[in-house]
C-alpha cells in the first residue's frame, strides 16, 4: 500500500513558487487569479516592493477570468517579487471565498446590479477592504470596465488614505457581520458607495441608516445557492462529479423536503452563515438508493485540501464520501439517532482518538520549516502566559507541539459534531467543511486530541496516559496537550454561538465551562513546566499572568486571556440544602437563564440575545442573597453555582 501524499500548508512562499515554476505556461484561471490576489494582498499588508506590479497582474487575471477564460498564462517569474518566495506566512483566507460561499461569478452579478441602477456613471475607484475585499474588488472592476466604465482598482484598510482623483469610490467587502468596518471606512470617504454580497438585507441596515448608498447581492442569488436547485444540481453533478471507489456515478433522484437548501430553508443545527448544503436522494443503476448531503466547498485554491481530504479519508467514524466536484462534496447523510450525551464513556473517547490517529496517518502534512515564523496563535498564548512579548516562551511551546508529527487538522472536534447513529455507533459530521480555516495555523493532530478533552469531559492526565500507552511514555504528552488546549480554546472561544434557544444555550454553556476549566488547568500545568529551574544565572520566575476582570461575554471562555477563575476548593452546601437550592435557582432563573447540570455544579446560560446580556448580568446580583452563602456563585465561562465542593 503506497503512502499518502503529504498535503502542503497554504503559504505565501508556496503560491509564489508555484506560479514562478509555471511561468509562461497555462494554469487554471481561478487558481491563477486567487494566487495573484493573495500575493498582492501580502504586499499591501507588508508595504514591501512589488505592490503595483502584482495589482496590475491581479487585475489582468480578473479581466480574463470575467471574460470566461478557463486557463491563463502564468506571469513571467521576473514579475513576481523575489522576497515572496521565501515568505512562509500562512495565507490569510478571505471568509467570503473560503468559508461563506461567495464565488467569483457573484461579483460580476453584483457589479451588474450596480450598473442596472444607473443610467450613466463617471470614473470610479473600486476599493476592496482587505483581506476579503481585495480578492473581490478586481472582479467588480473588470465587469465595470467591460461595460465601458473608466475604472481603477485598489485595496484599503480602516485608517489608510485613498487617492481617489475625483473618482467615485466603490467600497467592496465580504458579507458583513456587524457592518462596523464598512461604516467606519465609508465615513472616511465622503460620497463613497458600498457593494457587498449579503446573507440578509438587514445586515446592511446600519449603513443605510447612516445615509450610505449600498448595493447588495442577496444570498438567494449567489452561485452556491442556485447550484443546489434540483435541475442545476443534477446537471452539475453529471458534468463535474468524480465518484471515488465507484465505476459508475449515482444519479440525483430528488431533494429531501425541508432540507433541500440550507441557504433558503434553515436546517436544525446549521447556522445562517454556514455554507449552503442540500440533502438529496441518489440512486444507482442497480436500483439502490442513498441519502446524501451535497455541501459547498471553495472551487479554487482554498478548497484544494478539502477535496483531497474527501477523496483520501476513509474511516468508519466519518460519513463516507460519495462524490467530489469543484464546488461540492457529496457525503452520506448521517441522521443522528441520539445525542452523544454530556459525559460519554471512556470507550467513546478511545474510539474518537482512533479516528484522530487514523486521520493523521491518511492526511499527513508536510513538516513545517523550523526556521519559519512562529504561528500567531502560539505567540498570543505565550504572551498571555508570561505577560510579556512571549517570543522565547513561544519557541518552547512550539517545541512541545512537535512531539506529534504534523497532520491536517479540521477543527471539527466540537461537542455538537459528534453523534450516535441508528446502530449506536459514534459518528462525526461536518468533517470536510473547510480544511483551511483562519485559525488553522498549527498543523498538528494534537489540536484535535486536545479538543476531545472538551467534547468528552476528559482531563489532560487521562488523555496523556492514553497517548503514552499508544505511542511512547517518554514524551511530554501532558505539556504538549496543555499547549494544544490553550490554542484550541482561544480559537474555539471566538466561534461559540451568540444567540440561543434553550437546547443551544445548554450546549454552549457546557462547552464554555469545559473550555474555561480546561484552559485554567492547562495554564497552571504550563506554569510549573515553564518555571522549572534552568542551568545558569537566570532564576525561575512565575510566568502565568493571572486575571482579574469578569468575562466580556457571559458565555465566551476567556481564561487565561481574561476573566475570573472559580475559587479554590471550599465547602459546598449540605446535602439537605441541595434540593432546596436547586428549586430556588430554577425559580429565580425562569425566563432569564437556563440552568444546566454539569457534575457538582449548575451552569447558568443566558436565554436572550447578546444585546440583553448586560441586563442578565445585573440580575445575577440578586442570586447570592438567595443561596446558603454568597461564595457558591462563581464564574467559569458562564455563571456557576456550586452544588458540592468547588473545584
Amino acid at each position: 500500500m503506497s503512502m499518502p501524499t503529504a498535503i502542503r500548508p497554504l503559504t505565501i512562499s508556496r503560491l509564489a513558487r508555484d506560479l514562478a515554476s509555471r511561468a509562461g505556461r497555462p494554469v487554471p484561471a481561478l487558481h491563477c487569479y486567487e494566487s495573484l490576489a493573495a500575493l498582492w494582498t501580502r504586499c499591501r499588508d507588508t508595504s514591501r516592493p512589488g505592490e503595483q506590479v502584482l495589482r496590475e497582474a491581479t487585475y489582468r487575471a480578473a479581466r480574463l477570468l470575467a471574460a470566461g477564460d478557463d486557463t491563463l498564462i502564468a506571469p513571467v517569474a521576473g514579475r513576481l517579487p523575489l522576497w515572496l518566495r521565501s515568505d512562509r506566512s500562512v495565507v490569510r483566507l478571505p471568509a467570503s471565498l473560503a468559508v461563506q460561499g461567495v464565488e467569483w461569478q457573484d461579483m460580476l452579478a453584483l457589479a451588474q446590479t450596480w450598473l442596472d441602477a444607473r443610467h450613466e456613471t463617471g470614473p470610479v475607484l473600486v476599493a476592496g477592504v482587505r483581506t476579503g475585499g481585495a480578492y473581490l474588488a478586481p472582479l467588480i472592476a473588470a465587469h465595470l470596465e467591460a461595460a465601458g466604465v473608466d475604472v481603477q482598482v485598489t485595496s484599503v484598510r480602516p485608517g489608510e488614505q485613498l487617492e481617489a482623483d475625483n473618482r467615485r469610490i466603490l467600497v467592496v467587502d465580504d458579507p458583513p457581520l456587524t457592518g462596523r468596518t464598512l461604516l467606519a471606512l465609508a465615513r472616511e470617504m465622503p460620497g463613497a458607495e458600498v457593494l457587498v454580497p449579503v446573507f440578509d438585507p438587514d445586515d446592511v441596515q446600519p449603513l443605510l441608516q447612516a445615509g450610505i448608498p449600498v448595493t447588495v447581492l442577496p444570498r438567494e442569488k449567489w452561485q452556491s445557492t442556485r447550484r443546489l436547485e434540483l435541475g442545476a444540481l443534477s446537471t452539475y453533478l453529471q458534468a463535474h462529479a468524480k465518484w471515488p471507489g465507484s465505476d459508475r456515478s449515482l444519479l440525483l433522484d430528488a431533494l429531501i423536503l425541508g432540507r433541500e437548501n440550507s441557504a433558503l430553508v434553515p436546517w436544525p443545527g446549521v447556522r445562517r452563515r454556514s455554507p449552503a448544503r442540500a440533502a438529496v436522494q441518489l440512486f444507482a443503476p442497480t436500483g439502490a438508493r442513498h441519502a446524501a448531503v451535497a455541501a459547498w466547498v471553495p472551487p479554487g485554491i482554498f478548497g484544494d485540501s478539502a477535496r483531497a481530504a474527501a477523496a483520501a479519508l476513509q474511516h468508519p467514524v466519518v460519513p463516507a464520501t460519495l462524490a467530489v466536484a469543484p464546488s461540492l462534496i457529496v457525503t452520506e447523510d448521517v441522521t443522528p439517532a441520539a445525542p452523544l450525551g454530556p459525559q460519554p464513556g471512556s470507550d467513546r473517547l478511545e474510539e474518537a482518538m482512533d479516528y484522530a490517529f487514523s486521520r493523521a496517518v491518511q492526511l499527513p502534512m508536510r513538516t513545517a520549516d523550523p526556521a519559519g515564523p512562529t504561528p500567531a496563535i502560539l505567540l498570543a498564548v505565550a504572551q498571555a502566559l508570561t505577560g510579556t512579548d512571549g517570543i522565547e516562551v513561544a519557541t518552547v511551546l512550539n517545541d512541545l507541539l512537535a512531539v506529534l508529527p504534523p497532520a491536517l487538522p479540521d477543527n471539527r472536534c466540537e461537542a455538537e459534531k459528534w453523534v450516535l447513529d441508528a446502530a449506536g455507533q459514534l459518528r462525526k459530521t461536518g468533517h470536510l467543511a473547510h480544511a483551511y480555516r483562519r485559525d488553522n495555523e498549527l498543523l498538528t493532530p494534537l489540536i484535535d486530541l486536545a479538543a476531545l478533552t472538551i467534547t468528552f469531559g476528559s482531563t489532560l492526565d487521562a488523555m496523556a496516559h492514553s497517548l503514552a500507552r499508544r505511542l511512547s511514555d517518554e514524551q511530554p504528552w501532558r505539556e504538549a496537550l496543555a499547549v494544544a488546549l490553550l490554542c484550541y480554546g482561544a480559537a474555539r472561544g471566538e466561534q461559540l454561538p451568540r444567540t440561543y434557544n434553550a437546547q443551544r444555550a445548554a450546549e454552549t454553556a457546557r462547552e464554555a465551562y469545559r473550555l474555561q476549566r480546561g484552559m485554567t488547568a492547562a495554564a497552571a500545568l504550563l506554569q510549573r513546566t515553564l518555571t522549572k529551574p534552568v542551568a545558569g544565572p537566570r532564576a525561575a520566575e512565575p510566568v502565568v499572568a493571572w486575571w482579574a476582570q469578569p468575562p466580556a461575554a457571559l458565555v465566551q471562555p476567556q481564561l487565561p486571556f481574561g476573566g475570573t477563575p472559580v475559587p479554590q476548593a471550599g465547602p459546598g452546601p449540605a446535602r439537605e440544602e441541595q434540593a432546596l437550592m436547586l428549586k430556588t435557582v430554577e425559580r429565580w432563573a425562569r425566563n432569564r437563564f437556563h440552568p444546566v447540570r454539569e457534575g457538582d455544579v449548575l451552569l447558568l446560560a443566558p436565554l436572550d440575545a447578546p444585546s440583553a446580556w448586560p441586563k442578565a448580568r445585573a440580575a445575577l446580583d440578586e442570586l447570592p442573597g438567595l443561596l446558603p452563602h454568597a461564595g457558591l456563585l462563581a464564574w467559569c465561562g458562564v455563571p456557576v453555582v456550586s452544588l458540592g465542593g468547588m473545584t
